[in-house]
């Protein structure tokens, strides 16, 4: 079970628990369920709701300091996502950004960046899917990676990048 302070990353991304209790709808409590309020570190304005007796895996702790560092490590040794089928690519697209999981992002990543280099070199566009998806696992590990290094979202961008064009 997480406690409030702890920061935690949901589908909407990094968020730091406020509060845990039942949700107060006008003054009334709603259901007994026990809720995480969460507020997202880079969206004050924003507040989520989470079931603490929910899905099991609709949360997870951030990753630290030291964690990012061994991921960034890991990175040549992830392997890109080599699915020719469409839609098969985009339900382990899916799956990948649905799990949480950094590593996955990072090979949604890998698998765009050399994707799309050789569709322009061959004159075609990165399809629509291919896009979202790459969008997507971006803004949720630069976020992340971010938010554990204390640097700027698009510094982490640039460091990812740099590291793949060397390979």
């Amino acid at each position: 079970m997480f406690r409030i302070g702890d920061t935690v990353v949901c589908s909407n991304g990094v968020c730091r628990i406020e509060k845990i209790g039942p949700l107060a709808d006008m003054g009334k409590s709603v259901s007994g369920r026990s809720y995480y309020t969460l507020r997202p570190c880079f969206d004050n304005a924003a507040t989520i709701y989470v079931p603490v007796d929910g899905d099991e895996n609709a949360l997870r702790f951030a990753l630290g300091r030291e964690e990012v560092n061994q991921l960034m490590d890991e990175i040549e040794d992830l392997e890109q996502i080599n699915i020719k089928d469409e839609k098969s690519r985009e339900l382990e697209y899916r799956n990948a950004v649905n799990s949480k999981d950094p590593r996955k992002l990072i090979r949604i990543i890998k698998t765009m960046y050399f994707r799309r280099k050789a569709r322009i070199e061959s004159g075609k566009k990165s399809t629509a899917i291919d896009e979202r998806y790459f969008r997507i696992a971006e803004n949720r590990l630069y976020e992340e990676m971010a938010f554990a290094l204390n640097k700027d979202r698009d510094e982490i961008k640039e460091y990812i990048r740099n590291y793949i064009e060397k390979k």
